[in-house]
């Protein structure tokens, strides 16, 4: 995310907030705790629709490999990538997403990865039980923000953790229910 509050430029341009993940030249993931942490501790994915859609499913192999990904969507798109992630298309809305994520990361986290509809819609019906963000040092001054439509009420975060990795700010808070 921009310091600005940013996941995607206004052109869905996300290069200059991974650079801390991916060598966009090379292809080659940078190595770092949060992202060996990311990997070691996910079970499973919640992802939105237009997430797929931009990375063509990730070309059928999402880089944390073996872990299922719960697609959210009104329908399954005609074609899905071969590849080795499994891919679940729910319709039926984010609690049910959840859930079915759930069960299939057994004790391990289920990752929200889908954008902001999904992190928004997440928030809004109370499922998710911590935040990790990572701030990139730009300001993007438009395009898509994380945390927007969320209506008045507050939410009350407990501060976990906060580390730098490769120029960009990790920061890890706990929601308070």
């Amino acid at each position: 995310m921009s310091l600005d509050g940013f996941i995607a430029g206004k052109a869905d341009d996300v290069e200059r907030l991974h650079e801390w993940i991916l060598d966009f030249k090379t292809g080659i993931f940078k190595k770092s705790e949060i992202l060996n942490e990311l990997f070691e501790r996910t079970g499973a994915i919640v992802a939105g629709r237009r997430v797929y859609d931009i990375t063509s499913g990730w070309g059928g192999n999402h880089p944390i490999r073996g872990v299922p990904v719960y697609v959210l969507s009104h329908d399954i798109p005609e074609n899905v990538p071969q590849g080795g992630t499994v891919f679940s298309f729910v319709s039926e809305g984010i609690e049910v997403a959840i859930r079915e994520a759930k069960e299939s990361a057994g004790d391990k986290d289920v990752y929200v990865l889908g954008g902001a509809a999904v992190a928004q819609q997440c928030l809004e019906a109370s499922l998710l039980d911590e935040i990790q963000v990572h701030i990139a040092p730009v300001l993007l001054t438009e395009g898509i923000r994380l945390f927007d439509h969320f209506g008045s009420e507050c939410i009350q975060l407990e501060p976990i953790r906060a580390l730098e990795s490769h120029g960009t700010t990790h920061l890890r808070y706990r929601i308070i229910k």
